[in-house]
């Protein structure tokens, strides 16, 4: 093996390792944390007294907690597939478009992702406020008899989850559009098919796993949001997510908190399993 070689072998083997480092440093460690206090007494004078107690776990299955978490998770899943829905078509628009275009919107999806969630979410609570927003504009124009105000609600708290993830998927989708091969839209088209059938019927199939991996991705982040369920939805609308923070930090019932985080990352990680393995599954029967 000459030098170079194994100069090239070194700096993998040490960046590989230094991501590992990172992982074990702020993922696994405070993950083991986490799950062994999850069995720990709650004491609201010092968060948390050390115990073996399953008490944090069987408070899950109550009526309150249960239903908060399918509601996360349809929330969730609702709004990655709406964002799917909205970017894909987005994208595809975009491509097509003269380079200075694109290069136009690639800057403009990069700058709305480099927005903070805090501040995404005040401009949407502007936008849906009765006295300085929409509601206002449209009782103006007329449009609007007795407007009111729009948040908080669930259409709120969605629309503010789609504004923060519609530039995460549509610039994951952005290389593979623009390297798609088009010879099977241009051979339907120029056998007479519309448009609307052409995406239905070749675009979105060639896209199936692609989207398909994008909205878990998305299902994944969104369970995870913290700001728009606060700041745009009702109490009834508030995920799992500003629950445990409500139980961990308001409450100081810390033990609680994580046991309802790693029932939430264990729910989670099976709907992932299981969602992988369909898409495989589905992926090797159309290959043969």
């Amino acid at each position: 093996m000459s030098t170079a070689s194994r100069a090239d072998t070194a700096t993998a083997y040490a960046l590989g390792l230094g991501t590992l480092l990172t992982l074990g440093v702020f993922f696994v460690v405070p993950l083991i944390f986490m799950v062994i206090v999850s069995f720990y007494k709650p004491d609201p004078m010092a968060f948390y007294k050390e115990a073996f107690v399953w008490d944090n776990y069987k408070t899950f299955f109550s009526s309150f907690y249960y239903t908060v978490s399918l509601r996360s998770l349809w929330s969730s899943l609702l709004g990655a597939v709406l964002v799917v829905v909205i970017a894909f078509p987005a994208v595809l628009v975009i491509v097509d478009l003269s380079r200075r275009w694109q290069l136009f919107w690639v800057i403009l999806l990069l700058s709305l992702m480099c927005l903070s969630e805090v501040i995404v979410g005040f401009s949407w609570l502007i936008l849906l406020s009765e006295s300085a927003g929409l509601p206002r504009l449209f009782g103006a124009l007329g449009i609007w008899e007795n407007p009111r105000s729009l948040s908080p609600s669930f259409g709120a708290m969605m629309v503010g989850m789609v504004t923060i993830g519609f530039s995460i998927v549509a610039l994951i989708l952005f290389p593979q559009a623009a390297r798609r091969d088009r010879s099977l839209e241009e051979a339907a088209m120029t056998l007479g098919t519309p448009p609307w059938r052409v995406f239905f019927t070749v675009l979105l199939p060639t896209f199936r796993t692609t989207l398909l991996s994008v909205t878990l991705t998305m299902f994944v982040y969104l369970l995870g949001v913290f700001v728009m369920p606060t700041m745009l939805g009702r109490p009834k609308d508030w995920t799992m997510t500003v629950i445990i923070s409500d139980k961990a930090l308001g409450d100081a019932n810390l033990p609680l908190g994580a046991a309802l985080a790693v029932v939430m990352l264990i729910v989670t990680t099976v709907i992932l399993l299981l969602s992988m393995l369909t898409t495989r599954g589905a992926t090797g029967r159309s290959t043969r």
